[in-house]
């Protein structure tokens, strides 16, 4: 008889083969998979950790497996190439799952889905790749860069022979297959921030950082927060900026604070966007771009639940989850609008301050959205920097005299961020500027410091801002 297959690793390489980066968003296939599957809870999270991990880690993985395995990677069926990269990552990446589960586990996966006779080639690779591996996890050797894997912030798997390319033979595919990201993006950093400096931001990309909570100042506070999650033995402390919250080892949505809407899971760039648009309390504020709102609930929150806020945007399904949420943050002051109806409810010059947070490359996020590194291709920075200034302009329409105009995006490409408010000024004269701020990804040894990237400025509508 054929033993039967491990029911999280079957539905891991069934969305592998699903997904593409020309295709739908990784999170979402993975909601309506999990939601739709009779998985227990611990299943459900090896799905997750397979799945994005797969994505997340794609090009060292296929940099590690053709170095063992006999046939081009290339001329294997996407289903068998896909188990062989989940048995890799299981291999190198989970400690907890021993390695000749790992390999049985792909191999009757190999007989089972591939039916193309690839279990004997996906055996003997993961078997050499197994043996390749130091048995202790080390910390960085310069010497051994060619061999070294960072695995976490500290902490390294080496091979037995040389994997990646060096640093000083080419330093953005070095970047590229160490810290798996498109090569042309690694090259763009290493031209901007040399060597270190794109490592660093490389390494923040792929790396995950702690879970980072927004406390809801309607219902608690951060110190109130805190303390109710050590009571908890929820590790967590304060971050180093704004009023944020990190914790370690946590699933934010089912947590029973989060139910009861005392805090909002958001990444510490995003947290600044909400500060940096300086809401009050009784003004008229526009999200042009809502989505699912997390940044109109926090706009709200800093408004005291006071005064009008519109969250519009052109998806009604993410203005209804947007809706669902502020319920659960107890928001009441929120209007959530489709975008083609804004101007039959508000005329031009409404409000005082809007809030444009457009789409854009994603390039400061990759650590919370793994599967965007592979979507995105050189000449899409272009192209969404046009769609970018165009939204703006019909954005800051609404914006009334002496109004603020606030511009963000979770990209750290300049072509998205300083060089497209340069644009703006140029072609729309009537704006003053005010400030900006850039945020690149980084990570240290300290959970409170760690941060996504991100960037934002400021307008006002024909003043100066000390006027």
């Amino acid at each position: 008889m054929t033993a039967k297959l491990n029911p999280a690793r079957n539905l891991a390489v069934k969305l592998l083969n699903k997904w593409s980066p020309s295709g739908q968003f990784a999170d979402a296939l993975l909601s309506h998979a999990l939601d739709t599957s009779r998985l227990d809870s611990r299943d459900r999270a090896l799905v997750a950790e397979l799945f994005l991990g797969v994505i997340r880690r794609r090009e060292s993985l296929d940099c590690i497996l053709q170095a063992f395995c006999s046939r081009p990677l290339d001329r294997l069926t996407p289903t068998g190439l896909n188990v062989l990269r989940l048995g890799a990552y299981q291999i190198i990446f989970l400690e907890r799952v021993p390695s000749y589960a790992a390999v049985d586990s792909a191999v009757r996966q190999a007989k089972k889905l591939s039916r193309t006779g690839l279990d004997k080639l996906i055996n003997a690779t993961l078997r050499s790749l197994d043996r390749s591996l130091a048995e202790d996890l080390l910390e960085t050797n310069e010497e051994l860069l060619k061999r070294a894997l960072p695995l976490e912030l500290a902490k390294w798997r080496y091979f037995d022979r040389d994997i990646f390319a060096g640093p000083d033979d080419d330093p953005a595919e070095h970047i590229a297959q160490v810290c798996s990201c498109p090569e042309w993006l690694a090259r763009r950093w290493w031209a901007r921030f040399d060597l270190a400096g794109a490592v660093g931001v490389a390494l923040a990309s792929v790396l995950r950082g702690p879970v980072t909570l927004r406390p809801n100042g309607l219902r608690t506070s951060r110190g109130q927060l805190l303390s109710a999650l050590a009571n908890m033995d929820v590790s967590a402390g304060p971050l180093a900026k704004g009023l944020g919250v990190w914790a370690q080892q946590m699933a934010p949505i089912q947590n029973q604070l989060f139910q009861a809407g005392h805090f909002q899971p958001q990444g510490p760039t995003a947290m600044q966007a909400g500060l940096f648009s300086q809401v009050q309390p009784g003004q008229k504020v526009l999200d042009f771009c809502a989505g699912l709102g997390t940044k109109a609930t926090h706009l709200a929150e800093l408004m005291d639940n006071k005064g009008l806020l519109v969250a519009s945007d052109i998806s009604a399904e993410k203005l209804r989850s947007a809706q669902a949420n502020a319920r659960r943050l107890g928001i009441s002051c929120i209007q959530f609008l489709p975008q083609h109806e804004l101007l039959n409810r508000f005329g031009p010059g409404t409000f005082d301050v809007v809030l444009v947070d457009v789409p854009c490359s994603n390039t400061g996020v990759f650590a919370s959205r793994p599967d965007a590194k592979w979507r995105i291709q050189p000449h899409h920075l272009q192209e969404l920097a046009r769609k970018q200034l165009a939204i703006l302009r019909q954005a800051a329409e609404f914006v009334e005299p002496n109004g603020a105009l606030v511009y963000s995006t979770c990209s750290i490409e300049p072509v998205e961020n300083d060089e497209l408010t340069t644009e703006f000024g140029r072609q729309c004269p009537g704006w003053a500027f005010d400030a900006d701020k850039e945020y690149i990804p980084s990570i240290g040894p300290d959970p409170a410091t760690w941060h996504d990237g991100g960037y934002m400025a400021r307008w006002y509508r024909g003043r100066s801002p000390l006027s």
